[in-house]
């Protein structure tokens, strides 16, 4: 293998697909990067046997040809590099790869492609298009509510289903529920579900980019994998076999208290608050009375804070309370100026939507206190 790159989109393709790479295994392969040659340029892989991300580079190849390498050396010695050309040239019978440019003579011992763990491209399968923007949203607005208890699988993963031009999402780790519907492009109006790791979407979100062109997505016909392609990235990823428990049977009904408030300043204040809460289970309590909302934290060996938030209150006087973990990740990627909490009891799941769209809720377990 002979093929010159510069340094600036070689470590651009590293710094994607190294994003797979194992960081704790006892096959030494998987702490490598696959490089293989085309016939349209310089092709890097890496896989962790449950995701797998392949990304296909310009370059100038004189010999074809394919090394594994380990991926933290190449991409720190890379991204420190100039950007200027760099010539790579293998040596098979030491399973080496040179790297020489203006001011650098490097070599690294690889080992033979022919070790390194198949990851397939998307083909046969169901397939939808979906919009880049809309998919980043949908997977940063889900994600958080997966659970990361690997003793239940299925909960670790987005379930997913689609049905016609429809797709929903959804993610819970017991204590509370994300659920997304966006628009897709798709094949077949027949509907399908299945659970993708959430853990393969984070890093499939970091990969996607806004403005450009609806990313293509294949479900494998065995229903046991799912491809993602964009450009010249695409992604792999094992689905989670099991059954996703009926998320819709602990959607709250209709409110009996509704609060509304500028989504800037309840995370603001909730944050604040929430400094006090961390010695006792990131605990606060809200309190709706006189049209004021009232938001609480104390602990006897901390202390107290109490603020009060700029609010609209409809229904019935309310308190409750919740972990502040929980409602802080939501406030902070909801997207709109305006949020809307609404409650049916101060035991029952609370229910958090984006006021101006009604794609996204989010349910919150309260937690039982003394008030």
């Amino acid at each position: 293998m002979k093929v010159t790159v510069t340094a600036g989109s070689l470590g651009q393709g590293l710094h994607v697909v190294s994003r797979a790479v194992s960081s704790r295994t006892t096959l030494p392969i998987l702490n490598n990067v696959l490089m293989q040659t085309s016939n349209q340029g310089l092709q890097l892989t890496a896989t962790n046997l449950e995701i797998g991300i392949r990304q296909l580079i310009p370059a100038e190849v004189q010999e074809e040809g394919g090394i594994t390498v380990p991926a933290r050396l190449l991409t720190d010695f890379v991204s420190s590099h100039p950007n200027e050309p760099l010539s790579m040239a293998l040596d098979k019978k030491t399973q080496s790869l040179s790297l020489r440019s203006a001011k650098f003579d490097a070599s690294i011992r690889g080992i033979d492609p022919a070790d390194f763990p198949p990851v397939p491209s998307g083909g046969e399968g169901r397939k939808v298009k979906i919009d880049q923007a809309e998919l980043r949203d949908a997977i940063e607005q889900t994600v958080i509510a997966a659970s990361s208890d690997e003793g239940r699988p299925v909960l670790t993963g987005v379930y997913v289903q689609l049905n016609g031009s429809k797709a929903t999402l959804a993610a819970t780790d017991g204590h509370r529920l994300a659920v997304k519907t966006l628009n897709v492009t798709a094949d077949t109006g027949d509907a399908d579900t299945f659970v993708i790791p959430a853990r393969a979407l984070t890093e499939l979100s970091r990969i996607l980019r806004p403005g450009g062109e609806p990313i293509d997505v294949t479900v494998g016909p065995q229903k046991n994998q799912v491809y993602f392609k964009t450009g010249d990235v695409e992604l792999m990823s094992r689905l989670i076999e099991g059954t996703y428990p009926n998320y819709q049977q602990v959607i709250p009904g209709q409110s009996t208290t509704t609060i509304t408030a500028k989504t800037q300043d309840l995370l603001f204040t909730t944050k604040m608050v929430s400094l006090f809460s961390k010695d006792a289970a990131n605990v606060i309590k809200f309190k709706t009375e006189g049209g004021k909302l009232t938001l609480t934290a104390n602990t006897s060996e901390v202390g107290q804070n109490v603020a009060d938030v700029e609010a609209r209150i409809e229904g019935q006087d309310l308190q409750v309370a919740f972990n502040s973990r929980y409602l802080l990740d939501v406030l902070a990627i909801l997207g709109t100026d305006e949020v809307q909490l609404g409650f049916t009891g101060p035991l029952n799941p609370g229910i958090v939507r984006p006021v101006g769209r009604d794609d996204y809720l989010y349910i919150i377990m309260p937690v039982r206190v003394a008030m």
